[in-house]
């Protein structure tokens, strides 16, 4: 009888732990990247440097952060409805540049943007593939 209480005890505890994940954890809102204040306001080459000289300082600097990234626009790459992927920024190397995967709650009406354009992007740095990688990013400002 008491192997039988404490095993039913043991299974309630464990149900109560995994609804507490589910509920709290899994389903955790996202923080709101394009409202929050920056962790660190760089432009595409400094951001871009950064990485290239010491990858391993600037993951510990930037890695999951978020970065509010100003450049010239080196390419937009658009799905098929029109809305945007991803913008490149330009870093003044030949294959090389910033990458901003744009995420569509934070897309609004910009108009055509351009190569050559200047733009300001808020994102999550998620780390540096011959690009540097920022995720979930929304549009501040375009000149």
């Amino acid at each position: 009888m008491k192997i039988r209480n404490l095993i039913a005890v043991f299974f309630l505890i464990v149900l109560a732990l995994g609804a507490y994940v589910y509920f709290f954890i899994y389903h955790k809102a996202h923080e709101d990247i394009y409202t929050a204040e920056p962790d660190i306001t760089i432009t595409a080459e400094e951001l871009y440097m950064a990485f290239q000289e010491d990858e391993l300082s600037a993951n510990d600097t930037y890695l999951g952060k978020i970065i509010r990234v100003s450049g010239t626009v080196l390419e937009v790459e658009v799905e098929n409805g029109g809305e945007i992927s991803a913008i490149r920024l330009d870093v003044g190397e030949i294959l090389d540049g910033v990458v901003c995967e744009m995420d569509r709650v934070y897309l609004r009406e910009t108009g055509e943007i351009q190569p050559g354009d200047e733009i300001t992007l808020q994102g999550v740095c998620t780390g540096y593939l011959e690009d540097v990688i920022l995720n979930r990013c929304g549009i501040i400002d375009i000149e």
